[in-house]
């Protein structure tokens, strides 16, 4: 009887194991997807790509557009406040694409970068220039509240 009994509880333990991360994964529908985008020319001021928010959800990803200036890109830094936290940050400076409109003007793109960062009651996300050379940036984060 005491075999059977932690057999059971055994396997009573890795159900749970196996069926909790699938869990908390789940999109049960009721998430509000966001794009949000700013753009900035300092390297000393972040702007606001996402303000101070009220509720949980989770940062997707971002990706960058950096417009080329005296034939140097600038580098994109992703600053990003979970829960009132520290500040956490990314430096984005590799070009993956570039894009050239014909008239002078020379965009790199960063690419997309997943995040997949959760929050439980509020984030905030900046970006700004990671030094003076260079021109402007322009971020696009995703992101959900639940």
């Amino acid at each position: 009887m005491e075999h059977k009994l932690r057999n059971a509880l055994a396997a009573l333990v890795v159900g749970y194991v196996c069926m909790a991360h699938v869990a908390l994964a789940v999109d049960d529908g009721q998430t509000q997807p966001k794009v949000n985008v700013n753009a900035t020319n300092s390297s000393v001021t972040p702007v606001d790509v996402i303000s101070t928010t009220n509720g949980s959800g989770n940062v997707k990803g971002v990706a960058c557009a950096l417009n080329q200036s005296s034939g140097n890109y600038p580098g994109a830094r992703v600053k990003i406040t979970i829960d009132s936290g520290t500040v956490q940050q990314v430096d984005l400076n590799d070009v993956q694409a570039q894009f050239d409109d014909g008239a002078g003007t020379i965009t790199g793109y960063t690419g997309w970068v997943p995040f997949n960062l959760r929050f439980g009651s509020n984030i905030r996300v900046q970006i700004q220039k990671t030094s003076g050379s260079g021109g402007s940036i322009t971020c696009s984060v995703s992101w959900a509240l639940d």
